[in-house]
Formats: structure tokens, C-alpha cells, sequence
């Protein structure tokens, strides 16, 4: 399956992992490698989440208060943003509707 992450998320994931560095570099480390896991679990599955309330399929990173939305067409994973699990519904919609396209690169 080829992956192609969005802009959003990109931002998303540098920022958070931002945030968590500066608490202590390891919680840096450990939130991304969480990141890359969900991302493994969706290929692995192809799928299967959820939907979020933000309107696309989920995964969670746990431990982490965040959800990892992302779109599956035919063979290609868009991920589409990381978001707080505490945001409200619409931040990801808007954001996506703000960039033209939540298949962007």
C-alpha cells in the first residue's frame, strides 16, 4: 500500500512532537514512535477504524490524547491530520477545506 502524508499532518506532528520534546526529549521519541505504529496498524489492517468526529476513519495513539485521521482509496493510505483528541469536531474539516484537498501532499 504507498502512504502519502498530508501537509496537515506533517505541521500536526512536528508540532506535537514539538510540545512533548520540550517536556523530555524520550516523550518526543515515544510519540512519534506511536505515530508510526498507528500508522503500521492501519496498512496492516487496511483500515478498519472507526470514524472519528471529525469525519474520517481513526486510529488513536494511545497513550497519547491523540487521533490519527487518515483515507484509504484503492491502494493509497492518505494521512490526512493528527489531531488532539479534546478538538472540536469541525478543526479538522476546516483545515482540510482550507488546504483544497484532503488528499494533498
Amino acid at each position: 500500500m504507498k502512504v502519502i502524508f498530508s501537509s496537515l499532518f506533517k505541521q500536526d506532528l512536528k508540532t506535537a512532537t514539538k510540545r512533548y520534546s520540550e517536556i523530555s526529549p524520550r516523550l518526543g521519541l515515544d510519540f512519534t514512535d506511536r505515530v508510526k505504529a498507528a500508522v503500521r496498524t492501519i496498512i496492516r489492517w487496511e483500515g478498519g477504524d472507526h470514524v472519528g468526529p471529525h469525519g474520517y476513519p481513526c486510529r488513536h495513539c494511545q497513550p497519547f490524547p491523540y487521533l490519527l485521521y487518515y483515507q484509504i482509496d484503492a491502494e493509497v493510505l492518505y494521512v490526512l491530520g493528527l489531531v488532539h483528541e479534546r478538538r472540536h469536531p469541525d478543526h479538522l474539516k476546516k483545515r482540510l477545506d482550507e488546504s483544497g484537498s484532503p488528499k494533498s501532499e
